[in-house]
């Protein structure tokens, strides 16, 4: 009894703090399961680094990137880097952007 009430209280917490809730769910509770990390357990990349194309050795030429253009700058976002951090902040000619995926 003991273990129910801690799960019970640990996903109380956990939807009062996401704001995620649950409660008109049509699949029954108990089969609602975290499937990864928590919230804001993905880190964001802060400043990116770049390479030019031929120092990119980690790509292949059928990887698909997030391009992005503003003015003569343009930078590309790997989609394999982005499965790990889902967020990009960068400034492309003074102008700041987000990258998600």
């Amino acid at each position: 009894m003991k273990k129910i009430t801690v799960i019970i209280t640990l996903l109380t917490a956990f939807v009062f703090l996401s704001g995620f809730k649950i409660d008109n769910a049509i699949v029954p509770q108990q089969e609602i399961l975290s499937g990864g990390p928590p919230k804001d357990g993905i880190p964001a990349i802060l400043e990116p680094k770049f390479v030019r194309p031929a120092e990119a050795g980690f790509l292949d030429e059928t990887d698909d990137v997030i391009g992005v253009r503003i003015g003569n700058q343009a930078r590309a976002y790997p989609i394999k880097i982005l499965n790990w951090h889902e967020v990009v902040n960068d400034t492309i000619n003074g102008v700041p952007i987000v990258v998600t995926f």
